[in-house]
């Protein structure tokens, strides 16, 4: 599971580029700018479920494979522990 927002930026950071897609087609997909793009991938800026899922569709992966999530278990621990 992630740690940071820097880590899960770089995930985000890492997929789009492996689909070759640029910051500015990913924001269009997305109905924003590059530079807010730019922020989430430097863990500027916390990103809520309802766009991380938005992002997962242009990204065509899962929010699981962004925040490193093996096993739908973990999620449920982390919130029941308040994230330890």
């Amino acid at each position: 599971m992630i740690r940071d927002l820097k880590e899960l930026g770089t995930n985000i950071r890492t997929r789009r580029s492996d689909l070759e897609m640029s910051q500015g087609e990913m924001a269009f997909q997305l109905g924003t700018d590059k530079g807010y793009i730019s922020r989430i991938e430097r863990g500027e800026i916390n990103v809520g479920i309802i766009f991380l899922t938005e992002i997962c569709m242009v990204l065509k992966t899962t929010p699981n494979d962004l925040l490193n999530i093996d096993d739908n278990d973990q999620v449920v621990k982390a919130i029941s522990r308040g994230g330890e």
